[in-house]
């Protein structure tokens, strides 16, 4: 069984993990509109691309890890 200190510093590294994705889609949003202003759309449209895959990855990883906090609290019960 886990122990508080460990919960707590899976739950800050998946905190700190979380920051970083949405720095990484801000900057991609961000670089997006860029083009779009500057009328590169065809650039625009691959980063668009990545966006989604980006988003669609991470809400799969949020997706499993609540799944597994879930079990494990089932688990604990």
């Amino acid at each position: 069984m886990k122990t508080i200190n460990q919960l707590r510093q899976e739950y800050i590294d998946t905190k700190t993990g979380e920051q970083i994705h949405l720095g990484w889609i801000d900057a991609l949003f961000t670089t997006i509109k860029d083009d779009i202003k500057s009328g590169d759309i065809h650039k625009a449209q691959k980063l668009a691309d990545l966006g989604q895959y980006l988003a669609q990855d991470l809400q799969h990883y949020s997706e499993e890890e609540l799944a597994q906090l879930l079990a494990d609290k089932e688990g604990s019960l």
